[in-house]
């Protein structure tokens, strides 16, 4: 049983749990009303510069067995219970989870073992987005979606949403090599009663070099990869635990070579989509055939605040991710065939009347 290992904040008029309110930048104490400053705050400048000078665990090649022990604990994975100082409640965390909600008394608890030493994140982005805010934000991102069930907007129901800082791995630095191409181009000409064609077949080698500047890339395994990925960060923080207090909070908890997988394959597009832009649009087809890349990077381990929630419609879930500083929605909507077939047909139909007319017009004029 852990009793030292759990950080409450009180309000110091009324003694009832303050939590970190977006709108504000300040601990709010929803009872009374009482704000205060979270101390020893740092604004996103002063943590550039001090990110800066930071030593880093680096790496060749993407190898993150350092990065990995960076934010590793041999007591990270067990399931300690602990106790809310307000009530004295027993409370039972997965390893992965940071920050909770006492469910007897309803006090703001951070359990500091998981983000303290080894485990203690470099950094942190603040919610700015009010929780009460986000359901008129989901109505204007898919109010222009001319594609949705005619009662998507009726019969749509949005389920609990969920403040949760993520954890993610923030990659800078350069990546390096050389990729190699073959590209063919075809012509075809007619000779009489033959046509002709005659293939061209080339090797084509680029030399690639690009800086990476705060790349994210999601470190929970509970979270959809390719969701997460889409939430791009911004002015990063000093990490203080006051953040978390009133939200959900995960430490990062996947594997190095999960990390490394991903990483990669992020940055390796990238570098391919340049290579093949430089190359020119001259050759019928362009495809890869090999390769290497040498990655040369700088990591960091920080929060990102994110609003979860699902949207219910025609007994299926559509699952949404908001960045909670910007308010970048991301996610998924359904689409209604029938709706989509009557959107093409009113475009499809004058069309071909035109081109028809155009024809007759042609034909009448003896052309």
């Amino acid at each position: 049983m852990v009793d030292n290992a759990v950080n409450e904040i009180k309000c110091p008029a009324c003694g009832a749990p303050m939590r970190f309110d977006p709108a504000s930048g300040k601990m709010l104490c929803e009872f009374c009303g009482t704000t205060a400053e979270i101390e020893g705050k740092k604004d996103a400048d002063n943590y550039a510069d001090t990110a800066n000078s930071r030593e880093y665990d680096e790496f060749e090649g993407l190898d993150i067995n350092s990065l990995n022990s960076h934010v590793s604990d041999e007591n990270a994975n067990t399931l300690p219970i602990y106790l809310c100082k307000s009530c004295g409640a027993e409370l039972i965390a997965p390893p992965e989870q940071v920050s909770l909600t006492c469910p007897h008394c309803g006090s703001n608890v951070v359990l500091t073992d998981k983000v303290s030493g080894k485990l203690r994140p470099d950094g942190l982005i603040p919610f700015k987005i009010e929780k009460k805010k986000l359901p008129e934000a989901i109505k204007q991102y898919y109010r222009g979606k001319v594609l949705l069930p005619p009662d998507f907007f009726s019969r749509s129901k949005m389920e609990k949403i969920t403040g949760v800082y993520v954890p993610f791995w923030i990659f800078s630095g350069r990546l390096s090599g050389t990729l190699y191409f073959r590209g063919e181009k075809i012509k075809s000409s007619r000779k009489g009663d033959y046509l002709e064609t005659t293939t061209s077949v080339f090797d084509v080698d680029r030399n690639v070099s690009m800086e990476f500047s705060d790349l994210p890339v999601d470190a929970s395994g509970k979270m959809d990869d390719e969701l997460m990925d889409s939430i791009e960060p911004f002015d990063v923080v000093d990490f203080n635990m006051n953040y978390l207090a009133g939200y959900t909070a995960d430490r990062f908890d996947e594997t190095k070579e999960q990390m490394s997988e991903r990483a990669k394959k992020r940055m390796f597009t990238s570098a391919e989509n340049a290579a093949t832009s430089r190359i020119g649009s001259g050759y019928t087809s362009l495809h890869k055939t090999g390769g290497h890349l040498k990655a040369d990077l700088k990591a960091r381990y920080i929060l990102i605040p994110v609003y979860r929630f699902k949207l219910e419609y025609a007994k299926k879930e559509y699952e949404f991710a908001v960045n909670g500083q910007t308010g970048k929605i991301v996610g998924s909507l359904p689409i209604s065939f029938k709706v989509c077939a009557r959107y093409f047909l009113l475009r499809a139909v004058p069309v071909t009347l035109i081109i028809i007319g155009c024809f007759v017009a042609r034909y009448l004029m003896g052309r």
